[in-house]
């Protein structure tokens, strides 16, 4: 499956094997290694390069097969306007991995491999494969050797399950893909759609009270180089839309729930603040999330964003 090139509407989640359940749950990034050809650790790169000091990112992987994660480095610099020149854009886009997709596990070889279905990067190739290694709460992961010689390798530590999993918690949890947006006026009247296409992903929460949010247009053009231009990679942060992590709270009685920004793809966008969305369940496999009313030419417009559940919903008893 190409990155970009279709949605996540029908995909066929991988038999869950023993290894893949130990994976299953949430990971935060302790920090990232660059090694040399002997293994050694290689000097740190300055911020806000790939494996500088201090980045800040959540990997989950669901019990059924999928997955998602995002890499955010520190030391990113606003930008200037409210859109990112095309030098901006490509500094942001170096110093962000956002993808997502399904994962499968090769028990033997000790391989995990992450298949890709989306990515900030259209030119990602769509089969990621790491090595890795459970110890205790923490788990490493390597990538393959770059043409230099070196690899990546990240350890990631476990976040434990929240102390107390309400019913609401169960109706949220799991990975849901995007259907319809809908616009409507004060008075309840349907303004016509955004001129979009229509994007693809998921919206993750997790057991671990995280979660998480990969939005992009379909379609999107690989790069024609091995890096991208500055235009391509102003391209690629406009056509990829929404995505940022962090822990979430749920106010059931007054309707909201609030995510907590960890990280973003916005280098100046709100890292560290909140997100309210208020929500209705529609039955149990459709969640409606509705952000701050909006004024568009003097009219007060409500937004309402609807997703479908792709994993089963938790019992009581998991």
């Amino acid at each position: 499956m190409l990155v970009g090139s279709v949605g996540v509407v029908g995909i066929l989640a991988p038999h869950a094997s023993t290894q893949a359940n130990r994976l299953a749950g949430t990971w935060k990034l302790v920090r990232v290694e660059r090694l040399g050809l002997k293994g050694d650790i290689l000097p740190a790169p300055a911020t806000p390069a790939f494996g500088s000091p201090n980045p800040v990112g959540v990997l989950m992987y669901d019990p059924n097969g999928y997955m998602g994660v995002t890499i955010m480095q520190s030391g990113r610099q606003k930008y200037a306007g409210v859109e990112p020149t095309p030098d901006e854009a490509k500094a942001a886009l170096a110093s962000y991995v956002s993808y997502f997709g399904t994962f499968s596990v090769d028990e033997t070889g000790g391989i995990v491999t992450h298949h890709v279905q989306g990515s900030l990067n259209p030119s990602m190739e769509p089969e990621q494969r790491r090595s890795y290694q459970i110890t205790g709460n923490r788990l490493t992961l390597k990538t393959s050797r770059s043409s230099t010689g070196t690899q990546a390798q990240l350890i990631w530590e476990r976040v434990p399950d929240l102390a107390q999993l309400t019913p609401e918690h169960r109706r949220f949890i799991g990975f849901w893909k995007p259907v319809t947006t809908e616009r409507r006026t004060g008075d309840g009247r349907v303004l016509p759609p955004e001129p979009r296409p229509a994007r693809v992903g998921f919206l993750i929460y997790t057991t671990a009270g995280y979660m998480a949010v990969h939005l992009m247009d379909p379609g999107r053009p690989k790069y024609k180089g091995a890096q991208p231009t500055p235009e391509e990679a102003q391209m690629a942060l406009r056509t990829y839309g929404s995505a940022y992590f962090g822990p979430y709270t749920i106010h059931q009685t007054e309707g909201y729930v609030v995510h907590h920004q960890l990280g973003m793809i916005n280098p100046g966008g709100g890292v560290g603040t909140d997100t309210i969305r208020g929500y209705r369940f529609e039955g149990d496999n459709r969640l409606v999330l509705m952000p701050p009313k909006q004024t568009v030419n003097g009219q007060t417009v409500q937004s309402f964003v609807t997703w479908e559940r792709v994993t089963p919903r938790i019992t009581a008893s998991e």
